[in-house]
């Protein structure tokens, strides 16, 4: 999805302005039965190895609906575990004039509320990231590329141009798996 460069340099100074981040109990927001959103990398050469995780997702956030954003024209159903998951895709009207996401997408996406925002697009990727922030989930999870606060609060190091795909999803759960019923509070990223 190609976003207007200018829109996206006056939505990111915007978002960085007034999206503020918080500490996180990451045991409590693992207690926490709101939704989780994964949103699914745009490059569908890493679709595949980054659906084969959602499981994954759903055994370290259980008991709670599990939704996935595409932003690349796949068919769903054309993915084993995809498909078992909630599907939110956008469409030409959700999305505005500069192909960002406007604000009854995001309301539809949040629903009854989310606690768990997770980005598995390993290269910078605006219009996941603006998902992550204006959801305003207390836990917003990607992999470093260089957005940092607002827009993550858990950036976790995975070299993916050393290792197959594959391997980075499965290095990336590692960590989240560490941290699943840990009490510590993670500190916002700073960049």
């Amino acid at each position: 999805m190609k976003i207007n460069r200018l829109a996206q340099r006056v939505s990111d100074f915007y978002q960085r302005m007034t999206i503020k981040s918080q500490p996180v109990n990451f045991l409590s927001v693992v207690e926490d039965l709101n939704d989780c959103l994964v949103c699914m990398p745009s490059n569908m050469q890493f679709i595949l190895d980054a659906a084969s995780k959602l499981p994954d997702i759903a055994a370290i956030f259980p008991n709670r609906l599990i939704k996935v954003l595409l932003s690349s024209n796949i068919d769903p159903r054309s993915h084993e575990f995809i498909k078992r998951f909630t599907i939110i895709k956008p469409y030409s009207d959700d999305l505005n004039f500069f192909y960002l996401p406007k604000k009854t997408f995001i309301d539809r996406i949040a629903g009854e509320g989310l606690s768990i925002c997770i980005d598995l697009d390993f290269e910078a990727n605006f219009f996941n990231s603006s998902i992550s922030a204006l959801t305003r989930a207390p836990l917003r999870i990607g992999c470093i590329k260089g957005m940092g606060l607002p827009y993550y609060n858990l950036e976790i190091g995975v070299n993916r141009t050393e290792k197959p795909s594959r391997k980075s999803y499965e290095d990336f759960f590692n960590v989240l798996y560490n941290f699943k019923g840990e009490g510590e509070r993670i500190a916002p990223v700073k960049t």
